[in-house]
């Protein structure tokens, strides 16, 4: 490997270069703590950001889908787009399904993807559809008291539900479904609903006990994420990461400053021959 080394140019007044040695090394350490910290903000910051690419479930958490497969809500098309969805955005995520009673259909932490093949029962086309029995009467308690149980069994600490449903329900469900709506919050459960024709008495209900906040558009959620209007275009324009962009132009500035300034004096063929 001594071979391989660069020859260096002889030069016998050292003392004369130690100012400059001293300054080289002084502005080298601090170009490397600069690169370090400018490389450490930019982490921090992605990391800190989310970057799903639509907003039906927030960054970290686990979904879990709850239909509404009673007789009053129906086989929605709406139900194939949710899913669709999912497994477009490869979410984590498990699926309940509910009519009078509810049984889980998918474990929570289930690949978006894996929900792909499903998406054919959900269709309002499908003549196939293994629920079609399953269609009774509404219970909406017990659907999200079940999805409620499935998180906990999994040990899911941050988990998101959302509810598909025409929100339908007996008025004599209504305490049991405000403690359950209840005990979510309470848990930190966070819960998002995507009202299919539903009336605007049963919304009212929803937004005193969990808030207005929590309702969803699926075509809004589906536009951001395929960036196709001009809504999301400005989104997209509006929520530009500008800090990382110049924490990256930064960083590129310092490599060039560093390799400017610290890199190695290389001779050509004819200076090492003089030498």
């Amino acid at each position: 490997m001594v071979g391989l080394r660069e020859p260096g140019l002889p030069y016998g007044e050292l003392e004369a270069l130690r100012r400059p040695l001293l300054r080289t090394t002084v502005l080298r350490l601090l170009l490397g703590v600069a690169l370090a910290a400018v490389l450490v903000a930019a982490l921090v910051l992605a990391w800190s950001r989310d970057a799903r690419p639509d907003p039906l479930l927030p960054a970290g958490t686990t979904g879990m889908i709850v239909l509404d497969l009673s007789a009053s809500a129906g086989l929605q098309p709406e139900f194939g787009q949710l899913l669709r969805r999912i497994a477009a955005a490869d979410e984590p995520t498990g699926v309940i399904v509910f009519s009078d009673t509810a049984y889980e259909l998918v474990p929570p932490g289930t690949p978006g993807k894996d929900l792909a093949p499903m998406i054919r029962f959900f269709s309002a086309k499908s003549v196939d559809n293994p629920w079609e029995s399953f269609q009774t009467g509404t219970n909406l308690a017990v659907g999200l008291e079940t999805a409620r149980e499935v998180l906990e069994r999994d040990r899911i600490k941050r988990g998101t539900i959302v509810l598909a449903s025409d929100l339908e329900f007996f008025p004599d469900d209504g305490p049991r479904l405000t403690a359950a709506l209840a005990e979510l919050r309470s848990e930190g459960t966070e819960v998002r609903i995507l009202p299919l024709g539903a009336r605007e008495e049963q919304k009212r209900f929803f937004e005193a006990v969990v808030g207005g906040d929590v309702f969803i558009e699926l075509d809004e959620a589906t536009a951001v994420a395929a960036g196709r209007s001009g809504a999301t275009l400005r989104l997209a324009e509006e929520n530009m990461p500008w800090l990382f962009v110049g924490l990256a132009l930064a960083l590129a500035l310092l490599l060039a400053a560093n390799e400017r300034a610290c890199g190695r004096l290389r001779l050509t063929a004819l200076e090492r021959a003089r030498a």
